[in-house]
């Protein structure tokens, strides 16, 4: 007889791009999860063993890009992690696809519909639509937009009384030594283009698109009626040639840029999520408030109200793992969902999973060590 607690839940994973393989080698790893499939998307994957995509030893299990074998695997659960690039609306006609089979869908990769009620209409629609016609359960998750920021500020503000004001403050410092790829530094952030240049994730809209749905979050929980959602950001420029892991940032170009997505009240900011890049040579100004941690990234959550609070998260590089420690997090946020989704009553998960059901449960596998009375 198979008890609720014995219960293995049957996994197919898409997507084994950098999230996506240790998404992967966390489900080889998990003892509630047997994985009985793996979709990719370029030929030169199908047919190689899953675990030797995720950089560990062969599982047996090889890839396929034939959708049609997937379906037929009719697993309980696909974690999608496919990326949504320049490919969102894409992505959430895979998702779609797998739902309207009765499959269950936990992903990463639409981020606005970590909290589906702020997320695109028609994109909730057709997920709702989906999840309804296949009688399956839909649920996006991911580290920040994620728990990070949905999940830590509702554990936190269990405690609150008044709250006048709540900020979550994301350092992403030193970038060109956590991401020495030019390409994306210079592109993508602004690092070393003219004064005047607008970063490409506030030029493209992705500031509103991917954060605002937590202001509406932390807003919609304490029960504020926002006036409106405003933008304000600014850029430094190098006081002199830079020295960074990414070559020299010349003297009057981009060195760092911040950016708030505020919430306002009667023209006051009430809630915000604020973002912080730098790389690390860049002179940090006294008007931009700090981490603890000097010349670590991290995120900060700061309450004013009555009582205040002030709640710090930085993630560590494990001394045994390579691995960005942000990315490992990413993963697991929806590995670590599987069970509870495929638990939870068909539809569309609109808020975040919490609880002693959503942690890992890979150190399971071990016994747990005797600790010797004193």
């Amino acid at each position: 007889m198979v008890t609720e607690k014995s219960r293995t839940y049957r996994v197919v994973h898409v997507g084994t791009g950098l999230t996506g393989k240790e998404a992967l080698r966390a489900i080889i790893d998990d003892p509630a999860l047997e994985l009985v499939g793996v979709k990719v998307s370029t030929p030169e994957k199908a047919g190689v063993d899953a675990g030797r995509l995720c950089g560990g030893a062969d599982v047996g299990i090889a890839a396929t890009d034939n959708l049609d074998a997937v379906l037929a695997l009719t697993p309980d659960c696909v974690t999608y992690c496919a990326t949504a690039v320049r490919r969102e609306n894409d992505a959430i006609a895979d998702i779609v696809t797998y739902l309207e089979a009765g499959i269950n869908v936990v992903t990463i990769s639409t981020i606005p519909m970590v909290y589906p009620p702020a997320a695109p209409p028609q994109w909730r629609a057709a997920v709702e639509g989906a999840a309804a016609k296949g009688n399956s359960t839909f649920y996006a998750t991911g580290a920040e937009p994620g728990f990070v920021s949905l999940n830590i500020p509702t554990a936190l503000l269990a405690g609150a009384g008044t709250v006048e004001s709540y900020r979550m403050d994301e350092y992403a410092i030193d970038l060109d030594k956590s991401y020495p790829i030019w390409d994306v530094l210079h592109e993508s952030m602004g690092f070393g283009k003219p004064d005047g240049h607008v970063p490409a994730r506030i030029a493209s809209g992705k500031v509103n698109h991917d954060w605002e749905t937590v202001v509406r979050y932390i807003a919609d929980i304490l029960g504020l009626e926002l006036d409106g959602v405003e933008l304000d950001w600014e850029t430094l420029l190098a006081p002199t040639n830079l020295e960074s892991a990414i070559g020299v940032i010349p003297e009057g170009t981009i060195c760092a840029h911040r950016w708030q997505l505020a919430g306002v009240i009667d023209g006051r900011p009430v809630v915000a999520v604020q973002y912080f890049a730098t790389v690390s040579s860049t002179p940090w100004p006294e008007r931009w408030p700090r981490p603890s941690r000097q010349g670590q990234g991290g995120m900060v959550i700061r309450v004013q109200g009555r009582p205040s609070m002030c709640a710090e998260l930085y993630f560590e590089q494990s001394a045994s793992d390579r691995v960005n420690p942000g990315v490992a997090v990413t993963a697991l946020a929806a590995v670590n969902s599987v069970p509870a989704v495929i638990e939870a009553a068909p539809g569309v998960l609109g808020h975040p999973l919490a609880g002693p059901a959503v942690v890992s449960r890979q150190s399971r596998t071990k016994p747990v060590p005797h600790i010797a009375a004193r």
